[in-house]
Formats: C-alpha cells, structure tokens, sequence
C-alpha cells in the first residue's frame, strides 16, 4: 500500500508540477478540466449519488461548460468569485462547529451540499487557471505548495505531539497540535520563499497574512469533504488514485486555498 502511494504521488508531482511550470495556460486548463471532471462525477456519488453513466454525462457538460466560461473570464469575474468563495468557505468554517452526524441525510441536504459543492469546484478552477495566465507556474505552484507543507506539516507534528483532537465528529484523526504543526512549518516557508522572490508585488505583511490564511483554510476544506464522506459511509471519495483514493481527497484542501488567496492577493491591490 504505501509503495503504490509513493509511485501514484510521484506520477501526480511530476505530472502536476511539470504542466503548471513548463506548460502554457491552454495545457494547465486542460489538466484542471480533468480534474473538474473526475471531482465532479465523484461528488455526484457523495451526495446525490447517481449511477456511473448520469454522472459521467453530468460531469461532461459540467467541464464543457467551465471550457466554454474560459473566454469569458477577466479580471472583475474573478474577483467577485474569489470573494464569494471566501465568504462561503468561512460560512462553512463555523458550520463546522455545529456539526453532528446524521448518517441518513434526506434528499434535499445532500442536492444542496451538491449545489455548494459544484459551486467552489468552479470557482477553484477558474482561479487556477487566471492565477496561471496572469503571473505564470511560479505563484500557482507556491499556492499548491502551502496546502502540501500545511498537510506534511500536520502529519508530522501530530503523529508526533498530537493529543487534543481538533474536530472529533468529523475527523479524529486530527489534532490542534497537527495544525499548529502545520502554520508552523509554512511559517517558515512563507518567509523563505518570501526572502528568495520577488514577493509578487506583495509587501512582507501582506504576503504572511494571505499566506497564513490560505494555509488555514485550506484544513476547512479537508474538513468539509470529511462530513461528505461520513455521511456518504465511505473511506475515500474514489479510487482513480491507487494509495490516495479519488481525486477530491487529494485537492479538498486546493478547492478552499485558492478562491483565499486569489481573492486575498485581489484585496491587497496586487492584481
């Protein structure tokens, strides 16, 4: 098991970071076309779990509608997105309190857990594909790098020091000190990437802030496919990713990073 996740994750670094570094934006949009799709045919079956061919016909028109939307997007567009997705990430960061498991979800929460769910994949689509038309791989790599190191950071610093579980009813497995771990070690990723760059037009407070932010949104958006997954009854959202699972478990925490730290980097003037 773990030799199959080495080699699944190595094929996706490569993969990922050599189209966002080495390819144009038309080949970046393709690979996150391909990622809409398969995210979304396996929310489909978290929530109003649809058989195999409706999904697959669902999340074709989903993507040919995100392709169609490509010319249409600017500057404005996405600023209003980004914000909308911050707002709704931080709604869903204090719903997350009031959770309870229920297990049997009526029709109707599970369509609207759809609706939302639909709703960031888009948003977070769009903003990959402008963060990378507008500044290039460089800064949309460093935004995929935060949600990594805040995860290897937790893992870490959790298996090591965790005792005080963060969110029990979602995911016991996670722990205040695993995410403190986390802050900790992009705290100081920030900082070096900060010293050795051109800081992308972001002075030093600006950068940490919106930095530290996206690194802590980003465990919402973990947390948030959790509860899809708990109360669809499932271990992972998929199994297209052999040792990993589906594609949603390895991008949950992207959908809610990136409408932050677009809509951050909006707000501090810097594009």
């Amino acid at each position: 098991m773990l030799k199959q996740r080495i080699i699944t994750g190595v094929i996706l670094g490569v993969v990922v970071v050599g189209t966002i570094l080495f390819a144009d934006t038309f080949w970046n949009s393709i690979l996150f076309a391909g990622v809409l799709f398969a995210a979304t045919r396996e929310l489909l079956a978290l929530t109003i779990r649809v058989s195999y061919l409706p999904a697959v016909l669902i999340s074709a028109l989903f993507v040919t509608l995100f392709w169609w939307s490509l010319e249409l997007v600017n500057p404005l567009l996405i600023y209003w997105q980004s914000l909308a997705g911050l707002v709704l990430w931080t709604l869903i960061a204090f719903a997350l309190l009031a959770y309870r498991y229920n297990g049997n979800w009526s029709l109707l929460p599970r369509v609207l857990m759809l609706g939302v769910g639909l709703d960031l994949l888009w948003i977070c689509v769009h903003d990959l594909v402008y963060l990378h038309a507008t500044y290039g791989g460089e800064l949309l790599l460093y935004l995929f790098s935060l949600v990594w190191i805040a995860d290897i950071g937790a893992y870490f610093s959790g298996r090591k020091f965790g005792k005080h579980k963060l969110a029990p009813a979602i995911s016991p497995g996670k722990t205040w000190e695993g995410l403190f771990g986390g802050l900790l070690a992009n705290l100081v990723w920030i900082i070096a990437v900060y010293q050795f760059s051109s800081g992308w037009d972001l002075g030093l407070a600006q950068f940490l802030v919106i930095s530290l932010a996206t690194s802590l949104i980003s465990v919402v958006g973990d947390l948030f496919e959790s509860i899809l997954k708990r109360e669809a009854g499932v271990k992972d959202s998929g199994k297209l990713l052999p040792g990993h699972g589906g594609v949603m478990d390895r991008i949950d925490s992207v959908i809610a990073a990136a409408p932050v730290f677009v809509g951050g980097i909006f707000i501090a003037g810097a594009m």
